[in-house]
């Protein structure tokens, strides 16, 4: 039986918003969508990942660091970059599943945004799921 490649899994529709796009932006979007993680890519190229854990750390940082008038004008004004994590680990879409799952599961990651290209050249094409996996499982 042939071992599943990311490809195979992957999830090909994601959201992902620009770098300079608010936190507030990034709550909304992420509301609207019921997402646990956000892609902040420049045109299709990847440059970080906000888990929904991160931008909630990044919001309470500011509102603790803010008087109550200027809360909200703080919020609007603070960007993804400021609270996502840069360069994150990718798949690729010919990456083994098994290799994958042993990635999100060794490194606890709740999910993989999948490249195709290397460095600067790589383009996002999709997001592999911790439920991704788990539908494949079961489907055995």
């Amino acid at each position: 039986m042939r071992v599943p490649t990311v490809a195979d899994l992957m999830q090909r529709e994601f959201v992902a918003l620009p770098p300079d796009a608010s936190l507030l932006a990034a709550r909304r979007t992420m509301q609207l969508a019921r997402l646990r993680h956000l892609f902040v890519a420049d045109e299709s190229r990847l440059v970080g990942i906000v888990s929904y854990r991160d931008l909630q750390d990044a919001l309470l940082a500011e509102l603790e660091a803010r008087d109550a008038i200027t809360r909200l004008d703080a919020l609007g004004a603070r960007t993804l970059r400021e609270a996502m994590v840069p360069a994150p680990y990718v798949a690729r879409p010919d990456t083994p599943a098994d290799e994958a799952a042993r990635r999100m599961l060794s490194l606890h990651l709740g999910c993989l945004p999948v490249c195709e290209g290397a460095g600067g050249d790589a383009r996002l094409v999709g997001l592999l799921a911790e439920s991704d996996l788990l539908r494949a499982a079961w489907r055995r």
